[in-house]
């Protein structure tokens, strides 16, 4: 894995080399921005070109093939700390964050520096972040701690002022389209690009809208919703829940496609607002611009803010571990409620 595969995010390696040939390397660093775009990706990579074995900390370069190098890309190497909420849970553990704590503040194995990768950190609760204080306010000799996230406003004030924050931005139809073939995640580049063009920046938008299965499914809701007559909120539901747990035997699995279609409304009622202010939806789809065209013929504006903001509290409803079958009963029954008032 080269820094050539870490695309759109180019100006943040610039940045990190200069503050390494500074010598000031931050003791810890937050990761910000949309989800998909290559955060952990990256830590993975700054992780590896630290723990190089035949390259210096400030060529920023890792060879990819020495011990440390390979070690790091299997996730193997015993100074690199990777945590992740448990399935189960819908909070960073307490007992999960003082473990981390424990093990990073022990020296290094090989080298002179230990990670510590802390994946959805937008999950850390006032409890779990307030033991990650001392570590901050005194951090072990060689360690580095990343704390990846979507904003900072998630997080404490106290942890934000003791990290550098790096934002990620959205990467370009371009960049994906070039990760998906480089992944071998596309079949061509005209497939690729297609793909590319509904991402909205996101590789991993990208990978879910490739399933013909979902793309689908999100076709009919999008014309149920969109419908002028209507629609049959408890039917929508009903169906919306099956096809989540066709997903797969585990709930992780039914989640995250219950965040996908989500989050693809999300992007429906965004194209409304656009379709409104007399732009062309910004999705490339023409049966989506038919569906915001139809909504946007109903709607008020401030409607349509309504319908995305509920369908943003249903999806933190799901990440905070709610009944999928509840979530999805009142976010149907809301939307109905919205645009049926609208309906003649």
């Amino acid at each position: 894995m080269s820094w050539q595969n870490v695309r759109g995010h180019e100006s943040l390696v610039e940045t990190i080399r200069h503050v390494i040939e500074s010598g000031r390397l931050p003791h810890a660093f937050l990761f910000v921005g949309p989800e998909g775009v290559g955060k952990h990706t990256f830590a993975r990579k700054l992780a590896q070109a630290m723990l190089c074995e035949r390259r210096g900390e400030a060529e920023l370069d890792p060879c990819g093939i020495c011990p440390g190098c390979v070690q790091v890309s299997a996730e193997t190497h015993p100074d690199l700390l990777l945590v992740h909420r448990p399935e189960d849970k819908h909070e960073l553990p307490i007992q999960t964050i003082r473990e981390l704590c424990r093990t990073l503040s022990l020296k290094p194995a090989r080298g002179s520096h230990r990670f510590a990768i802390v994946a959805d950190a937008d999950d850390l609760n006032e409890e779990s972040s307030n033991a990650f204080l001392k570590t901050l306010e005194e951090p072990p000799p060689g360690s580095v701690l990343i704390l990846i996230g979507t904003e900072p406003e998630a997080f404490l004030d106290t942890i934000v002022s003791r990290c550098r924050v790096l934002r990620f931005e959205r990467l370009s139809d371009d960049d994906v389209a070039a990760i998906l073939l480089d992944r071998n995640l596309a079949e061509s580049a005209a497939e690729a690009e297609r793909m590319a063009r509904l991402s909205n920046g996101s590789v991993r938008r990208a990978i879910a809208l490739a399933d013909p299965v979902l793309a689908e499914f999100r076709r009919g809701m999008f014309e149920e919703i969109a419908s002028p007559g209507g629609f049959d909120a408890p039917g929508l539901a009903r169906r919306v829940d099956t096809f989540c747990r066709e997903a797969g035997k585990e709930g992780v699995l039914h989640r995250e496609r219950a965040c996908v279609l989500i989050g693809e409304l999300v992007g429906l009622f965004r194209g409304v607002l656009w379709q409104t202010a007399g732009l062309a939806p910004p999705s490339p789809d023409p049966d989506d611009r038919d569906a915001a065209r139809s909504l946007a013929e109903t709607c008020e504006p401030e409607d349509v803010f309504l319908l995305a903001e509920r369908c943003v509290d249903a999806e933190a409803q799901i990440k905070r571990m709610t009944n999928l079958t509840l979530v999805f009963e009142s976010l149907a029954h809301d939307l109905d409620h919205i645009l049926s008032k609208n309906i003649s």
